[in-house]
């Protein structure tokens, strides 16, 4: 498969760059400046608001793993993401998009989402989580194209283990009082990976929003 990887420099990107290139795939990678890990072969310096119709010739599937951690980057999750969709739209190429646990719902009637709960995301973080859900509502709100948003659980770990092994879950995460005592609330980037590669390969889960996990968090105080 041809794959576009969009922040491919980034924690998430890089991995799942590495894990597509391990299996075979042409991967074309997209930064807005570089570096100098990983090597990218074939590499697109732009930002995601500036990609164009041509760049996403012959892609089977686009993965947009770009993040922001300031106010002034916001911006990619929302004007970015709309950018990319409306080139995809009445394409064939899939989209799948590096979600953020914020936006899980957290009770039956998808009334509420975890970013309502300052134990796991306080006051600091409200603009981002604000971002990332106004995000995922464009992705539902749009039309005529092929679209997956891939959420890891709260804990997401950068450094953890390769276990090989993760689960797959929907759009809902019962919160508990503490987040040190989470259940099912735990995945590395390196499985994370994985499991994004093997839904893209495997055509699933069109439209909808979905979460990846492997278990409980193996060190509870941590927080990454």
């Amino acid at each position: 498969m041809k794959i576009m990887i969009i922040g491919v420099f980034g924690r998430a990107g890089s991995k799942i760059y590495q894990e597509a290139l391990r299996r075979g795939h042409q991967v074309v990678g997209v930064a807005h400046r570089l570096h100098k890990r990983p090597q990218v072969t074939h590499l697109l310096v732009k930002d995601i608001r500036d990609l164009a119709k041509n760049d996403m010739s012959g892609l089977d599937a686009v993965i947009d793993a770009v993040g922001a951690w300031s106010p002034e980057g916001e911006a990619v999750h929302t004007d970015g993401l709309m950018h990319v969709i409306s080139l995809l739209k009445g394409t064939k190429t899939r989209y799948f998009k590096v979600g953020a646990a914020s936006t899980l719902y957290t009770d039956q009637n998808h009334r509420h989402q975890l970013q309502e709960n300052p134990r796991y995301y306080p006051k600091y973080m409200q603009d981002l989580c604000l971002a990332h859900g106004l995000g995922l509502q464009l992705l539902k709100d749009s039309q005529a194209v092929d679209w997956t948003y891939v959420t890891p659980p709260y804990n997401f770990d950068p450094a953890g283990k390769v276990s090989g092994h993760y689960e797959v879950t929907g759009d809902e995460y019962l919160p508990a009082a503490d987040p040190s005592e989470g259940v099912d609330d735990y995945i590395s980037y390196a499985d994370y990976a994985k499991g994004m590669l093997d839904i893209v390969e495997n055509h699933q889960f069109l439209g909808q929003q979905i979460t990846l996990y492997s278990g409980n968090n193996p060190r509870p105080m941590q927080r990454y």
